[in-house]
């Protein structure tokens, strides 16, 4: 078996401590010394490198590609394996690790480096915004809002995100969107001022914060969830959804289904993954059913049993 592996060394609460990119090197490099597996190990060094390494994988026909890192990793790394023979090995170490999470990928490093480097895999569905692909959650409004201020803090992991997400929703104003999507049944649209307006592959943003609990990674549609404007204390009182009882329905919370669907808005505040950037007119939203060879173990949540 021929492995690439790319260490994102910053990634999560840990990548800020001394010596952390040397430990996660060694870590790899001792789990891959094994007989049968030809392992190259790189490191990421800023936006965009993992994409080039993983590129370069793909090219010399490794069989497998092994993201050590978060979501944004994760992601970047996926983008140059959809569509190819090569598989996705997940080494969750982000601050959130959503997509591990949907995966049922466990969160001790030994145990999900031995199903990274197995031979069992799952084709998973690929979530499309314009150029761009998400494995995860994809959304306009305030969670993009979220991971911006997220990304300029120094404090990293699931704390970092709550204090990031509360202090901004006391001052964040919501803004107006045109949202049309195909139900597969027909269309649905929708015009107004939206808090939130998310696209989920995976059900969790991470760290037990559960956003389409019915989300599966093998159904060939992504779930919509829409969040009215509101005063912050509403906005509270409809975000308790993401840690208890997320399937119960809450006033001004609209959950439905889609193949495809657009957004329309004058600014777009946008993520894939956590990954910000910002747009606007029109944004297309789709998926492509099975479009990424994943290793995993237990069967990914929402897939046959």
């Amino acid at each position: 078996m021929r492995v690439g592996i790319v260490i994102n060394p910053i990634s999560g609460r840990r990548g800020s401590r001394p010596g952390e990119p040397a430990r996660r090197r060694a870590f790899i490099e001792s789990r891959t010394a094994a007989p049968g597996i030809n392992a190259t190990t790189v490191m990421t060094e800023g936006p965009g490198h993992a994409r080039m390494l993983s590129h370069a994988f793909v090219d010399q026909g490794y069989d497998t590609v092994i993201a050590m890192g978060g979501d944004g990793t994760v992601n970047e790394v996926a983008q140059a394996l959809v569509g190819t023979p090569t598989a996705l090995g997940i080494l969750p170490c982000g601050s959130g690790d959503g997509l591990a999470r949907g995966l049922r990928l466990p969160s001790g490093a030994d145990a999900a480096m031995a199903i990274a480097l197995s031979s069992s895999c799952t084709a998973i569905d690929v979530g499309t915004v314009g150029d761009r692909i998400f494995l995860n959650i994809a959304g306009v409004g305030f969670d993009a809002a979220v991971a911006r201020a997220f990304a300029g803090r120094s404090q990293r992991g699931a704390m970092g995100y709550v204090k990031s997400g509360v202090s901004l929703a006391w001052t964040y104003s919501a803004d107006h969107y045109e949202v049309k999507w195909h139900t597969g049944d027909g269309e649905e649209a929708r015009r107004g001022r939206r808090f939130l307006v998310a696209f989920a592959n995976a059900p969790t943003y991470g760290n037990g914060a559960v956003l389409a609990p019915d989300a599966s990674l093998q159904d060939g549609v992504l779930d919509v969830v829409l969040v009215d404007a509101g005063t912050p204390l509403q906005q509270f009182w409809r975000g308790r959804r993401l840690f208890w009882r997320s399937g119960s329905p809450a006033h001004g919370l609209e959950r439905s289904r889609a193949t495809r669907a657009t957004v329309h808005g004058s600014a777009l505040v946008c993520h894939v993954d956590g990954e910000v950037f910002e747009t606007s007119g029109a944004l297309e939203i789709g998926v492509r059913p099975g479009a990424l060879r994943v290793r995993t173990g237990p069967t990914p949540r929402g897939a046959a049993e």
